[in-house]
């Protein structure tokens, strides 16, 4: 289907035709939505709503429908609520009041007004659609249909005892007819109302029920019959028969796991997101499983970790292996569409901000996106595997690791009816299962940061301190033990946060622990403390437009990390007018072994209140952030090289890329990550970024820089150390958290 839109968009293209252009419009904002893509797929859909003839009733009545979905996705409810009611405007105008397709419509209406919080609303649909279903010429399939609606409605508003007397109902019309998928949905529906109505009993036949058919129809190695047992699974431990919900939930999530792996090999990197909200769930939800059934150490505590492990920075690392490959083994034409596909992401980007842009430009830009992008997936297949790092699991890194070393990968869930959950995974060396510990909840952390005012260097001192010790150090020191070294993996929250420097008690944790960030525990086995190519590559001291204040320590800055480095390593210095954008850019073939960037850092949201003007209409946290380049300008957008072009860059020969920025290390947080600058750099191939996650203090950077990189080329000669050693360096001299707990190393 994705090739039949391609050619359709291309071949109007090239023809210049006009007649019904309005449907590439609607398939494009179909297929953008089906990768998740809300923004550009309400971006073609305005469109195609603009150019749609006035007596194309269906058609209109299509797009109106489309665009209420998106923009429910992004938040919009009285857009998507507008939409909604033209939907049903259209469908009274040619059915009348009691046209059964109507009840779809409520539905939708009703959703939108739950995500709203206007319950009362909301719960005002399932009547209009009760009279519709009480028509008696009504046929069966009809009234199954909307007492099923009835039971989602009543569900999205919490009303569980209505939602469950409609499900049942929804099943016995199910019963009347031949076995289908319509009816396993049913019974997973019924299983769920049933399961929150805490009738355990009842929603366990339910979901049996369901596999019987799903076993029927569709086979064992299916997704509907995993699903099934999936739902199996976890009411029987909630039952208390944990033992078999647990082995249930194994062979589930195992299947889901080879199954994910085997698709993400031919997946085009645009799907890829999309395709894996829709499978993590599964392989996610074993944590919250296994720590509700008291699980803390033994196989399943292992199982669980081993997908945690999986999961953490999957996208990153399969968008990685398969440039990789591409890169490696590829033909000059493939490896050309690798970076054409780039720019033309960061045009249509461009194209999709702008309310005035050439909407064909764009849609002939994503039909090409879209060839490429299967084109080097089917290439990448035959070049080997882009998975092949993400079967490394703890026991792999249990074989490297050190009698005095630990690793802490954490991770957070939402349990039914509580806050947020974060607990960690402790892996030794010998140590035959890994253990499961509560560490927080994020109410409690979200309450502390809010009170200090989202100042996160306000959390390490005074009473903040003493809170943080309380909810997180004692708890952290209590589980590293008798470790020397910590290697911990951050999850939500816990990425903003510098674990170092949160007292335990008696002082701070970095008192007695070196510690070490990773992006994923895989890093471990993935990468040694490789010799760095004797190259640097340093920006300082740049040039920017009136509207961006200067740095003037920065010259001085790069000047004394000049000399550290010249005796061994060859430099070069850009600074003044010198270090345009151009010039990173242009290292794709041959990137130095460091590179420093002594300049502004910036990281905005789509909502901020200061948010410059040049970048208004992005929605993409990687071209929210980014760093300024020579001739910068926030008003113009000028000479500002974001995260985005970063990441389309191949720095594969760098082994230190040091961020002196100011809030290099934020971005947005998501279950894959940071994104931002950190996972920029990470997927352009570099081993270890040093970044800051809040504002650095000018004469703490100068003393961190100057010690890290003497201890790394004439001292330790190791960047671990040289790391601990400059941040010891700014310790004591200014003992504050502020001047030296913000800087990190992520490996």
């Amino acid at each position: 289907m994705r090739k039949i839109f391609i050619l359709i968009v291309l071949a109007f293209a090239a023809l210049g035709a006009k007649p019904q252009i309005y449907n590439n419009f609607l398939e494009a904002g179909k297929y953008a939505s089906a990768d998740k893509n809300y923004p550009l797929a309400l971006y073609f859909l305005e469109e195609a709503e603009s150019l749609i003839p006035g007596d194309s009733i269906v058609d209109r009545y299509i797009v109106s429908a489309r665009l209420r979905d998106a923009n429910k996705e992004l938040g919009n409810y009285d857009r998507a609520l507008k939409y909604g009611e033209d939907c049903i405007g259209i469908l009274k105008s040619l059915g009348g009041d009691s046209t059964p397709e109507l009840m779809t419509d409520y539905a939708a209406q009703a959703i939108i007004y739950a995500r709203k919080k206007d319950i009362s609303k909301a719960k005002s649909y399932p009547d209009s659609i009760l009279r519709i279903v009480s028509n008696p010429d009504l046929n069966m399939a009809y009234q199954k249909q909307g007492v099923t609606l009835m039971g989602l409605i009543y569900g999205k508003v919490g009303d569980w005892p209505m939602a469950e007397s409609a499900y049942e109902l929804a099943e016995m019309y199910s019963r009347r007819y031949p076995q289908s998928d319509d009816t396993q949905q049913s019974l997973n529906l019924l299983g769920n109302a049933r399961y929150q109505n805490d009738n355990y009993d009842s929603a366990l036949s339910a979901y049996e029920s369901q596999r019987h058919i799903c076993e029927r129809l569709y086979g064992r190695d299916s997704r509907q019959y995993q699903w099934a047992n999936y739902c199996m699974a976890n009411m029987l431990a909630y039952m208390g028969d944990t033992y078999n919900g647990a082995g249930m939930y194994a062979d589930v999530i195992k299947w889901y796991a080879d199954r994910m792996l085997s698709d993400m090999q031919s997946l085009p990197s645009s799907e890829r997101d999309a395709y894996l909200s829709d499978m993590l769930e599964i392989l996610q939800n074993a944590i919250p499983f296994g720590v509700a059934a008291g699980f803390n150490e033994d196989d399943f505590t292992d199982l669980a970790g081993d997908y945690l492990l999986l999961t953490k920075g999957l996208l990153l690392a399969t968008e990685k292996s398969t440039a990789t490959l591409i890169r490696e083994n590829g033909s000059p034409e493939e490896i050309a569409k690798l970076s054409a596909l780039n720019d033309m992401r960061l045009r249509l980007e461009d194209l999709v901000a702008d309310p005035a842009s050439d909407r064909k430009e764009a849609l002939n830009l994503y039909a090409e996106i879209k060839k490429f992008d299967m084109e080097l997936a089917d290439a990448c297949a035959g070049y080997g595997s882009n998975v092949e790092d993400l079967n490394i699991i703890y026991d792999d890194i249990r074989e490297i690791l050190k009698d005095d070393e630990v690793i802490l990968d954490f991770a957070d869930f939402k349990p039914k009816s509580l806050p947020r959950q974060y607990v960690c995974y402790e892996i030794r060396k010998n140590q035959k299962f890994s253990k499961v510990h509560y560490i927080c909840n994020g109410e409690q952390l979200d309450s502390l940061l809010n009170l200090e005012k989202g100042i996160l260097s306000n959390l390490y001192s005074g009473e903040a301190g003493e809170e943080m010790a309380s909810l997180i150090g004692k708890r952290l020191k209590e589980i590293a033990g008798d470790a020397r070294t910590v290697y911990y993996v951050p999850s939500g929250i816990f990425h903003k946060l510098a674990i170092e420097a949160i007292p335990d008690g008696e002082g701070r944790l970095a008192d007695n622990y070196t510690f070490r960030r990773l992006s994923s525990a895989r890093e471990l086995v993935k990468n040694g403390n490789e010799e760095i190519k004797p190259s640097a590559l340093l920006y300082g001291g740049l040039t920017y437009s009136e509207d961006v204040r200067p740095l003037p320590r920065s010259l001085q800055e790069v000047t004394d990390i000049s000399a550290a480095l010249k005796s061994k390593v060859p430099v070069t210095v850009f600074s003044g007018n010198e270090g345009s954008k151009t010039t990173i850019l242009n290292q794709n073939l041959d990137s130095p072994g460091i590179m420093h960037f002594s300049t502004h850092g910036y990281y905005y949201t789509p909502d901020d209140s200061n948010l410059p003007s040049p970048l208004e209409g992005y929605n993409n946290a990687m071209v929210l952030t980014g760093l300024v380049m020579s001739d910068g300008s926030l008003e113009s957008k000028r000479g500002l090289l974001s995260a985005a072009e970063i990441a389309g860059c191949y720095f594969k020969d760098t082994s230190i890329a040091t961020l002196a920025a100011c809030h290099s290390g934020q971005g947005e947080v998501t279950s894959e990550g940071i994104y931002g600058l950190q996972r920029a750099f990470k997927k352009a191939g570099v081993d270890t970024v040093v970044m800051n996650l809040w504002e650095a203090s000018d004469v703490a950077t100068k003393l961190f820089m100057k010690t890290f990189y003497q201890d790394l080329i004439n001292g330790s000669r190791d960047r671990h150390k040289a790391f601990e050693a400059a941040r010891s360096a700014v310790r004591r001299q200014y003992p504050s958290p502020f001047y030296w707990a913000g800087f990190v190393m992520i490996d």
